[in-house]
């Protein structure tokens, strides 16, 4: 899928010239204003060489599927397909109006759909030969979307009506919640303490809140009052933590593992739980080429496994997952629905919370009444406390009120909006960012890993976009050239050097590092190495062994998702983005421990606060009915 840090997908693509004329006419003009790309060029051509007789709309109906897909949509709704306002395929991200094009009416399109040779009907989907697309009467799919969509919903309902009795559970419940703050729900109803009954009773729970609402608090809970239990019982309990990504499974890992440690001091606690946290695709055994090793067929030995960052999560990916879980097993899925979604397929969290996006009323359980009573909600805000600027420029942000939003932005000293023409504030808050990368470097020459590491931590650039002005390279070149005027003996002239922060772009499990971790380049032992923090202190290896890695001046927003930082600098691009959008601004906001700064002109601020993303997908609608 591309990339949604640059989703603009401005390479213009030639009439594929494989395709009859026939097909050329209809799909033509389409290339030539940029909607569809090569991905779609090769699709259609291929498809018509092996169907000749397939109409122009279906392969129409094929590019569109696959354009949508590139995009994060499971499918294509008919309806609002080819209206400017509404369309997901006409994302430009140019800032120009939407190309004036043909695309057929809803009847027109279902009349070809409904027996083109290319399209199966849901009822025989799954037949073989399978066909590349899938139409329901209302939205098109490419047949594996719709595959992994139908799988999921029919796993979450079937899990969701399994329970049992928490007979037993009370007591150790009651004394591992007691000394916890009322939730703020109602009077004597703790909702950390309801989800961790749900987790602990049901085949499935899924665990929502913000940053700060106890939802590492509470998955501790969960482990400990299992392991008891078990214990107490003469069994073992087997538990598979899990993340989509390394560096949210090491988050996790060192975040429960505290959390934890807390609990374990009292004497009622187990003294002895450890989870060191996977990858999803670590835990199911993928091997390119193989595929996954876990399956229905060959299902996770667990007893229950916990799935942190669940927003994250690609609809295949869940699908997958799923059907490797046996049925007698427990799935706890933990997130932040309003944070970005899976930069690959499908919005499965916000798709499985339901139609209310998080607001999930328990006296109003809607269509799915054995789903919405596995939901818990957790609202209170615990790290940033009562009255914070910042959880209240989240909130504004995510409820789309940009007046309330630029409100909290003019008056506090927490938050900050800087105008991206003001060249005086402009330059205040390069000169910020500066001043602490000059930090970090002069620690890594005094040999200072700890400080620099801190340093690098204190205050931290989240860029929307990898280009264009005060995109991630701009800041990148911006700060390194600054750096190297005020320190000496800094030389970037090689790859390597000491005082460049890096971030790890890919996973190696032979050096225990994971996509997204951090470190700082030092000078150590006569050679240079990049020091890595973990929970135990700091761990070095030779720069020689790290092959992925990218300078960390500054960082996306995307790759910050599970990281914290006492000061984030929000870089938004000009306004017309496609990026621009309520989860990519929640997310940088949320990244924040202190105090927040907002760099964007007033158009751009205001289309990432009003515009949330829209990904067309079939999944709420199987669970919910609506």
């Amino acid at each position: 899928m591309t990339d949604p840090s640059d989703l603009r997908l401005m390479f213009r693509s030639p009439r594929p010239n494989l395709l009859p004329a026939a097909a050329q006419a209809v799909l033509g003009p389409f290339f030539d204003a940029g909607i569809f790309a090569l991905t779609e060029a090769h699709l259609t051509a291929t498809v018509a060489r092996l169907q000749p007789d397939v109409d122009p709309l279906s392969l129409l109906a094929l590019a569109a599927a696959s354009r949508g897909a590139r995009l994060g949509h499971t499918c294509i709704e008919l309806d609002p397909v080819g209206s400017q306002q509404h369309s997901p395929l006409l994302v430009h991200g140019t800032g120009d109006e939407a190309p004036d094009l043909q695309w057929p009416s809803r009847d027109e399109w279902s009349t070809v759909l409904e027996s083109s040779p290319i399209v199966a009907e849901p009822s025989g989907a799954d037949r073989e030969p399978l066909r590349p697309l899938v139409f329901d009467g209302e939205r098109i799919y490419l047949q594996r979307y719709w595959t992994h969509e139908v799988r999921v919903a029919d796993d979450i309902r079937q899990r969701a009506c399994v329970g049992s009795d928490d007979i037993g559970l009370d007591a150790t419940l009651d004394a591992l919640f007691a000394s916890a703050a009322d939730s703020g729900d109602g009077p004597g109803d703790h909702a950390q303490r309801r989800a961790a009954a749900t987790a602990l009773t049901s085949g499935l729970s899924i665990i929502t809140g913000g940053p700060g609402t106890g939802k590492t608090y509470t998955i501790a809970r969960i482990l400990t009052t299992a392991h008891q239990s078990a214990a107490a019982e003469g069994r073992s309990f087997n538990v598979a933590l899990a993340a989509p990504t390394g560096k949210a499974a090491a988050r996790i890992t060192e975040s429960v593992d505290a959390a934890v440690e807390a609990i374990v001091t009292d004497s009622t606690g187990p003294k002895s739980i450890r989870h060191a946290a996977t990858t999803i695709h670590a835990l199911l055994g993928w091997a390119p080429g193989d595929g996954f090793r876990h399956n229905r067929r060959n299902p996770l030995p667990h007893d229950m496994v916990i799935i942190d960052e669940t927003s994250m999560v690609s609809v295949s990916l869940m699908s997958r997952l799923l059907e490797a879980v046996r049925p007698e097993s427990s799935v706890v899925l933990v997130g932040d629905p309003d944070q970005l979604a899976s930069i690959e397929v499908g919005t499965v969290l916000s798709d499985i919370i339901g139609p209310k996006g998080g607001a999930v009323e328990r006296s109003a359980p809607g269509n799915n009444p054995d789903l919405a009573h596995r939901i818990t909600v957790l609202t209170r805000a615990h790290r940033f406390g009562r009255g914070s600027p910042i959880a209240e420029l989240a909130a504004a942000v995510r409820a789309g009120d940009f007046d309330s939003a630029v409100g909290l932005l003019a008056e506090g000293s927490e938050v900050e909006w800087v105008r991206a023409g003001d060249g005086p504030a402009v330059v205040r808050v390069i000169s910020e960012v500066v001043d602490a990368s000059v930090m970090v470097v002069e620690a890594a020459l005094a040999g200072d890993a700890e400080a620099g590491l801190t340093a690098a931590l204190s205050t931290k650039v989240l860029a929307a976009t990898r280009r264009r002005r005060f995109g991630l390279q701009h800041w990148n070149e911006l700060i390194e050239s600054a750096v190297i005027d005020r320190v000496d003996g800094v030389d970037n002239s090689r790859r390597w050097f000491v005082g460049r922060p890096v971030m790890i772009t890919a996973n190696d499990r032979v050096n225990h590092v994971a996509n997204g971790d951090v470190g700082l380049v030092v000078a150590r032992d006569g050679s240079m190495a990049v020091a890595l923090p973990e929970s135990a202190g700091i761990r070095y290896l030779p720069t020689s062994r790290l092959a992925e890695a990218e300078t960390w001046w500054a960082m996306t927003i995307h790759k910050s998702q599970g990281s914290e930082f006492d000061h984030v600098v929000v870089s938004l691009p000009p306004s017309g983005s496609p990026v621009l959008t309520r989860e990519l601004l929640y997310t940088g906001i949320t990244r924040a421990r202190h105090r927040v700064t907002i760099l964007a002109d007033e158009a751009s601020l205001r289309e990432a606060i009003e515009r949330p993303i829209t990904r067309a997908s079939g999944l709420r609608s199987r669970l919910w009915g609506d």
